[in-house]
């Protein structure tokens, strides 16, 4: 993202950081409105406080891109001298060079830094960089156990994905349609524009990741600036009034400035909320005149971090990942070090980088030949990466243990996905058997704790089945929204309906686990559509078990870390990383956690008080059994406890669940576990 066109392919190279429109003049404020978005999303993503909206940075790009990409494609394709080979050799030039360097650096320091699922996701993240399909791996992505956004090492390319797939389209519109009718391109654009708009508004509802990642729905912002550049073209001879122009522009900076400050992440975005920021962007952008324009944005300072922003941009989002998992208890570099830090990289790849490289003449057909030799062997060591399952083999067996580890677990058959209404795999995970069984039912919580009761089971001669679904919790009737994700709770009923149909069915089901997330403030939905609360639905699904004569085991929460548990463990095992973290004042080796590394939850409480109501139900205090006076455990040495912060491994379910017995009498168990 961050792009700027040249004049006329068949002059000289322009100087660095020069934007042009139809006209090929420079503008210095179009810089300065780059410093502007480029410093919104810096520091939002620095963690400052009081600019929780600078994320809006990203649409101010998308306008200044298409006014002008937009404006020199139409130019040169009415003056006849488009051609596909220049525009993209140009487009090559521009935005390659520093991504590919940026990818290398990151490699090498990935090899020595980064745990194998985190290099493992670094290689997925950058094949699809090199290709510019960044925004579908990351619309595509999102599986149940994937790492958060602020765990992702290339999240920031999202973008780039957009606008070099509007590169391959634009172009050939704009030639067709002035192949065909050139006097209705215009109404095609605006027409194109509104349509895509209104795909944004609709898909913000319906399906919020769609329409934050891909360019259907973004086309339109891209395509405001394509529509400001033409009309130019049309009404060169006619200018914005000095007093208007000064107006407008100081109305579009408070406009800017507000939704910086005052949007939240939490807001549905794009939406609605995005028209502020892109038609301000739009208005400063054709008041090249007002005063605003003259002496603010084109003041040298702001003109400079204009030139590095597509540098400080492809640099800043790696640096605050590299803090996040050097420090992962929060006791990183500060904001402001992070800002100043990001600005190195930045303008030693502007400087030693994108210069250079875009000042170099070569034919259009060897610049597109080499880059793409170049995208290969980019691309290869990052499919490795990721093939591999990070390259485990850098480290000692036992971190390649922990690595095999997370990977199984988070590959439970028996864990249905989103979108599944009925339960996986009978015949692994409901298996035939002459005797007792015991039956585990839950969300991804119940299906890691689920390992250490198939273990007592088998102990104790228990046959074993686990009917688990995705974020769907283990009770009768009552399901839960989950956001961004349509159609879930209908989804969830239903998975509901046939898990406990099976349990009526089977009698030889004599003990039924119910294990899942469970927030206190948990809001639900039943089958009416009224809304319940989780204590209601708790008792009603046990009294409806313990009805049909069976024994039910009412598993408490896990502790759940502010921090990813495999992250510290593998992490403390990499010996450049044990160092930094060192440097950062953690110290290695340490397998529990207190205080506020630790989310708190008052359900506790709550379900022991629904257990302790009913004959035949026993609370199982998952908390118990994995704190005491040191902390919480997620770990030992050589032993990973959690595969994230939430979810248990195979051992860590074994863990939790030593010395308990499914054949103890209730009110025995009880007893035990008010210990």
């Amino acid at each position: 993202m961050i792009q700027e066109a040249a004049p006329n392919a068949a002059r000289a190279p322009e100087p660095a950081g020069s934007p042009t429109a139809l006209t090929g003049a420079y503008r210095p404020d179009i810089d300065g409105l780059r410093a502007i978005a480029v410093l919104a999303v810096v520091v939002f993503h620095a963690g400052f406080h009081g600019l929780l909206g600078g994320f809006i940075g990203v649409d101010v790009f998308f306008v200044i891109s298409g006014y002008l990409i937009g404006g020199q494609v139409f130019r040169e394709a009415v003056a006849g001298e488009f051609r596909f080979s220049r525009f993209y050799a140009r487009r090559v030039r521009r935005i390659l060079p520093a991504l590919y360097v940026l990818l290398t650096i990151l490699f090498g320091l990935g090899a020595l830094l980064l745990t194998p699922l985190e290099l493992r996701e670094l290689g997925k993240e950058a094949f699809a960089a090199v290709f510019g399909a960044s925004n579908l791996l990351f619309f595509t992505a999102g599986g149940y156990f994937d790492p958060a956004s602020d765990h992702l090492p290339l999240l920031m390319s999202w973008s780039l994905g957009v606008e070099e797939q509007f590169y391959i389209v634009f172009p050939i519109l704009v030639l067709l349609c002035l192949r065909i009718r050139p006097r209705l391109f215009m109404p095609i654009l605006i027409l194109g524009t509104v349509v895509s708009f209104a795909g944004s508004i609709a898909l913000t509802h319906l399906n919020p990741k769609a329409a934050f990642y891909l360019l259907p729905t973004r086309a339109w912002e891209l395509g405001l600036g394509a529509i400001l550049a033409l009309s130019e073209r049309r009404a060169n001879t006619w200018t914005i009034p000095r007093p208007i122009a000064d107006l407008a522009a100081i109305a579009a900076v408070a406009a800017l400035v507000a939704a910086m400050a005052l949007y939240q992440p939490t807001y549905a975005f794009p939406g609605w909320y995005v028209l502020i920021p892109t038609v301000a962007t739009a208005i400063l952008i054709a008041a090249p005149g007002s005063l605003f324009n003259r002496q603010v944005l084109s003041w040298s300072p702001f003109v400079f971090v204009g030139k590095i922003s597509y540098s400080w941009y492809l640099w800043h989002w790696p640096l605050f990942f590299l803090n996040r998992i050097l420090a992962p208890d929060g006791k990183g570099l500060p904001p402001i070090a992070l800002l100043v830090l990001s600005l190195v990289p930045a303008v030693a790849s502007w400087r030693w980088v994108e210069q250079p490289f875009r000042r170099r003449v070569l034919g259009e057909k060897a610049v597109l030949v080499r880059y793409g030799a170049v995208a290969v062997l980019i691309a290869l060591p990052a499919l490795l990466f990721f093939l591999t399952d990070g390259w485990p083999g850098r480290f000692s067996p036992a971190v390649r243990q922990m690595s095999r580890t997370v990977s199984e677990a988070r590959a439970d058959r028996c864990l249905a996905p989103y979108g599944a209404v009925s339960p996986q795999d009978p015949a692994t995970c409901l298996p035939a058997f002459a005797g007792p069984r015991v039956l585990v039912l839950g969300d991804s919580h119940g299906s890691a704790i689920a390992p250490g009761f198939k273990a007592l089971a088998a102990r104790e001669g228990f046959g074993f089945g686990q009917i688990t679904k995705s974020s769907c919790p283990p009770l009768w009737g009552f399901a839960r929204e989950e956001p961004g994700r349509t159609g879930h709770l209908a989804q969830c009923q239903a998975f509901q309906r046939e898990a406990f149909a099976y349990v009526e069915r089977h009698p030889e089901i004599e003990v039924v686990v119910l294990a899942g997330y469970w927030p206190s403030d948990m809001s639900l939905t039943d089958d009416r559509g009224a809304t319940v609360p989780l204590a209601d639905a708790l008792d009603a699904t046990v009294a409806r078990l313990t009805a049909a004569g069976r024994r039910v085991i009412l598993v408490d929460d896990l502790p759940s870390f502010r921090f990813d548990p495999y992250s510290r463990v593998v992490g403390d095992m990499i010996p450049a990383r044990a160092a930094a973290q060192r440097w950062f004042a953690r110290t290695p080796g340490v397998f529990a956690a207190r205080g506020e590394e630790i989310f708190e939850d008052p359900a506790t409480p709550l379900l022991r008080s629904v257990a302790n109501a009913r004959p035949g139900v026993t609370f199982f205090d998952t908390k118990a059994r994995l704190c005491g006076q040191e902390g919480c455990r997620y770990g030992a040495p050589d032993t990973l406890y959690y595969f994230d912060f939430q979810h248990l491994t195979a051992t860590g379910a074994g863990a939790a669940t030593e010395g308990f017995s499914l054949r103890t009498p209730p009110a025995a168990l009880e007893r035990i576990e008010r210990r």
